[in-house]
């Protein structure tokens, strides 16, 4: 066969000479075939995350690329034209262009929309709302913005704590976030052991106002022989017919954090 008729890569030949890091060894790929559900934006951050320090420079990634494809996914790469990609970002945009599925992409709305959950750990919260920014696909935002989307989101415990601080990163956000749950959990398990017969009361999260309140209801017992004094911030809900026993409702509350 004439040599116009030899296959050629779509890339230079330059970037097959770029050397690995010492010791590296190529990752057996978890491929792409282009007929799974995954989105192409998933798979391009498990591929780079299997390469593994090779990972670290872009110029890598292109020689590496075919051998995480297969199927109709690897004839893709096949068919493009000899030369037709310069660097990384060029052919990682050719292959969102002819592969992507927008289907589980997330708008922004999802993303402003993320509440801690009332039970929620911070972990939890945060693991949440970082998988639904990373299928908000096409969302540009600034690092700033998505701090401030996710300090919102917190229960308001946290986020009055943590409001008016400076944020550089939804890391250094979650750090200080994991930081106030475990003071608010040591102070908790502390008041708990000094009175037992006081009792920490959650406000659903859900609640019109739109704050979670935590509050203490404290269990009042008389004996026999002492004398009933009254408390305007205590109503009673009905009359007692067991005796000492007598039910109120509290009318006025103050949050604990």
């Amino acid at each position: 066969m004439g040599r116009n008729r030899l296959y050629r890569r779509p890339y230079a030949d330059a970037f097959d000479l770029i050397p690995y890091p010492a010791g590296w060894r190529v990752s057996d790929f978890v491929k792409f075939s282009g007929d799974d559900n995954r989105s192409t934006w998933e798979y391009i951050s498990q591929y780079i995350s299997q390469l593994g320090e090779a990972g670290s420079s872009k110029s890598l990634h292109i020689g590496m690329f075919s051998l995480s494809l297969t199927g109709t996914a690897f004839s893709w790469f096949s068919s493009l034209a000899p030369n037709s990609i310069c660097s990384w970002d060029e052919l990682e945009q050719k292959f969102h262009d002819h592969f992507y599925s927008g289907d589980n992409e997330t708008k922004l709305i999802d993303l402003t929309s993320v509440r801690q959950g009332r039970d929620e750990s911070i972990h939890e919260y945060f693991k949440r709302f970082k998988d639904i920014k990373n299928r908000c696909f096409n969302l540009s935002l600034s690092e700033k913005d998505l701090v401030d989307l996710a300090l919102a989101g917190l229960h308001s415990s946290y986020r009055e704590k943590l409001d008016g601080s400076s944020f550089y990163s939804i890391n250094q956000l979650q750090v200080r976030a994991f930081g106030q749950e475990a003071k608010f959990k040591k102070e908790k398990d502390t008041y708990k052991s000094h009175r037992s017969n006081t009792h920490i009361v959650e406000y659903d999260f859900d609640s019109s106002d739109d704050e979670d309140k935590e509050v203490y209801a404290t269990e009042f017992v008389w004996p026999a022989s002492a004398k009933l004094c009254s408390c305007a911030s205590l109503k009673p809900t009905q009359k007692s017919t067991r005796g000492d026993e007598v039910y109120f409702r509290c009318v006025q509350v103050r949050s604990y954090f």
